[in-house]
């Protein structure tokens, strides 16, 4: 997430005077026995500031304004999610502005960024300048900055977001914010932090169909079709949020009852005790829908949850859900992955891609079309400029009639 050495360094040297009009500031504020590490962490970050950032404000602003966001770096800590939201004054940080200031330190990990862009924006809040270096920061035994370096490839990268937005004046609005957004960093780092786990996770479901293969010939082609679209969600196709385990498991009363797997959960799906299914909930009192699913429905299932992502983008989650069998094929539970398709997943031809590969193919089937011929050429151009997601989650049935509506109405005036 961080610039290259070639733009930072550029910035450096052209802001240079201001630089160092900056850090002498500085040096007037904090004394020079604790000078050192505030005017390191001052080269480094308005070396990462944009032109227009720096543009038209004065020294004693700037010094100001680096000194709040050391001092923030230095009362947080890599290991726990810090968040930050207030509008800065001559008496708390001895600058002023107009805009609201959002802080945010953790270690560095993918989608920080994108993860506060996507929440203010959807908050209509406008962000004026955004500033994230990246940290080597070495601290002592009480966690006080000692040393602050460019980060290099060794050692503990500290990931520092400082984001001004338009002003914020409603304090609840503001405690909002702040608590709104730790929310969301915090789930970004549960799930960079379980990544490796899912993807353990998705290896052994995917080995668990294998052994279901072998003892199942006839499924061979279904559950091979299921491994190779996990195994392409795998290679950069799917971001993975959330993973956890289902099981139905006898109640007291005789009756199959759904409950997490314990131990399971991982990513956004960490917390266990948050799900409705934390104590096992009997088959009857689930929707029918879902009974249904669980009951009677296919071996994998594509959907969209109606929960929208705290992570990298603002849109509701991909559900891949996958059923468990045991040795008689009955169902007896479910893994469950949440997570986004990438734009590998939208941008890929349908014929490459497992399981619409096979919706395609029973299209093209089902309207018995010569291969090659015009229609048959055109309807996979049509099932390709379908939305890709209404790909996923709907039937070849559903889909074939779809093709055919829009290829029954080329050359005409017809609205359809």
């Amino acid at each position: 997430m961080s610039e290259t050495t070639g733009t930072a360094e550029r910035r450096l040297r052209d802001h240079s005077p201001q630089i160092e009009a900056v850090r002498q500031a500085l040096a007037e504020r904090v004394g020079l026995a604790n000078a050192e590490p505030v005017l390191d962490f001052a080269s480094i970050f308005l070396a990462r500031a944009p032109d227009a950032f720096m543009r038209g404000r004065s020294p004693s602003d700037l010094a100001g304004l680096t000194l709040g966001a050391f001092s923030f770096l230095e009362s947080e800590r890599p290991d726990r999610v810090g968040v930050s939201v207030m509008n800065p004054d001559k008496t708390n940080e001895g600058w002023s502005t107009r805009v609201t200031v959002v802080r945010a330190n953790v270690t560095e990990r993918p989608f920080i960024v994108d993860t506060i862009r996507e929440f203010l924006h959807r908050e209509g809040l406008a962000i004026a300048h955004i500033v994230y270096p990246l940290l080597d920061v070495e601290r002592d035994a009480k966690g006080r900055v000692v040393a602050v370096r460019p980060a290099s490839d060794g050692g503990t990268k500290e990931s520092l977001v400082h984001c001004e937005i338009e002003r914020v004046k409603d304090p609840a609005r503001l405690a909002h914010l702040a608590e709104e957004l730790k929310r969301r960093v915090q789930d970004v780092v549960r799930a960079t932090d379980d990544f490796a786990p899912m993807l353990r996770a998705l290896d052994a479901v995917v080995e668990e169909l294998a052994s279901r293969i072998a003892g199942d010939p006839d499924g061979t082609h279904e559950l091979s079709e299921i491994q190779a679209f996990l195994s392409w969600l795998r290679e950069g196709a799917f971001v993975f949020l959330g993973y956890r385990a289902y099981e139905l498991v006898a109640s007291h009363a005789g009756e199959p009852s759904v409950v997490v797997q314990p131990g399971s959960g991982l990513g956004v799906l960490r917390n266990e005790a948050a799900s409705r299914f934390a104590e096992p909930v009997p088959l009857s009192r689930v929707p029918a829908p879902v009974r249904a699913l669980a009951e009677h429905g296919p071996m994998l299932i594509i959907s969209k949850t109606n929960a929208e992502a705290t992570v990298h983008r603002a849109s509701r989650m991909d559900y891949i859900g996958v059923k468990r069998v045991d040795a008689e094929g009955r169902t007896i539970g479910e893994h469950r992955f949440l997570g986004l398709f990438t734009s590998k997943a939208y941008g890929e031809a349908a014929e490459n891609i497992p399981i619409l590969r096979r919706k395609l193919a029973r299209v093209l089937e089902g309207a018995r079309v010569r291969q090659g011929s015009h229609d048959y050429k055109a309807m996979i151009t049509i099932f390709n400029s379908l939305p890709r997601t209404e790909l996923f989650v709907s039937s070849a049935e559903e889909i074939a009639a779809d093709v055919r509506t829009v290829l029954t109405s080329y050359g005409t005036d017809e609205v359809r």
